[in-house]
């Protein structure tokens, strides 16, 4: 069976899944998605500035930017950086006081792992355009085990079926996942068996979300995923999980 998945008149992505959407509700074996990619590439090019999480590079070719694109890029994370200080946004506190909400679920006896927390505040009414620097969607925290949260990174998010400005040029891309979908619900992470519960269906989400990263260098702040080298080099993960990971 054939998807087609339109996240505004800009951006197409042809999905393929395999097997119908009763194998995706939770019979037969999972489904396989693919989005369409260059013959025989891995990734999207680096000037792709839309697409799924996984198809996206990890770190932008900040070569590929025009000089005004890098300095508007430059911009956005000055302007962050200091919304942070004068918002106290590391201090949790003052981010539930800024309305973002900053309770953890327990984790599991003996996991290690370090988990990138994204502390949601309640959609409202956007003043002035999606990428405001004081209020974005989600403030980012590393959560390690036996460690207070630390602040690493801030996200923005579209409305459904909105593109994500990109006024940096390919330096700011702004990725989708795949979601299982029910109805005009919004849709969740698919479960480890890749299979989505009853009723709901394999999808490509109907928002896009862009990270930036409190790393201080263009590349890595606005990678695609938590660009762990850089936040070790920054000192804002433990040293230990940073030694293990050399």
């Amino acid at each position: 069976m054939s998807v087609t998945v339109r996240l505004g008149a800009a951006l197409a992505l042809a999905v393929v899944i395999a097997g119908s959407f009763s194998a995706a509700a939770g019979g037969g074996s999972p489904p396989t998605l693919v989005c369409k990619l260059p013959s025989g590439a891995q990734k999207l090019p680096a000037t792709s500035r839309h697409g799924l999480i996984q198809h996206l590079l990890q770190y932008p070719v900040v070569g590929l930017a025009t000089p005004h694109e890098r300095e508007r890029a430059r911009h956005v994370l000055r302007r962050l950086v200091s919304a942070g200080d004068e918002g106290s946004w590391r201090n949790l506190r003052a981010a539930r006081r800024a309305g973002y909400d900053t309770r953890t679920a327990p984790r599991r006896t003996g996991d290690r792992s370090v988990r990138y927390f994204h502390a949601e505040r309640p959609q409202e009414p956007r003043r002035g355009a999606i990428l405001n620097p004081r209020r974005p969607k989600a403030l980012i925290y590393a959560n390690a085990p036996g460690r207070p949260l630390v602040l690493v990174g801030a996200m923005w998010s579209t409305r459904d079926g909105e593109l994500g400005p990109t006024p940096a040029g390919p330096i700011m891309r702004w990725h989708s996942h795949t979601v299982c979908k029910r109805g005009a619900r919004r849709g969740l992470k698919p479960p480890a068996s890749g299979r989505c519960p009853p009723g709901s269906r394999l999808t490509q989400g109907a928002s896009e979300m862009l990270h930036v990263w409190f790393t201080g260098d263009l590349r890595s702040a606005f990678a695609i995923r938590a660009p762990e080298p850089e936040l070790c080099a920054s000192r804002l993960l433990p040293a230990g999980y940073c030694a293990k990971r050399r």
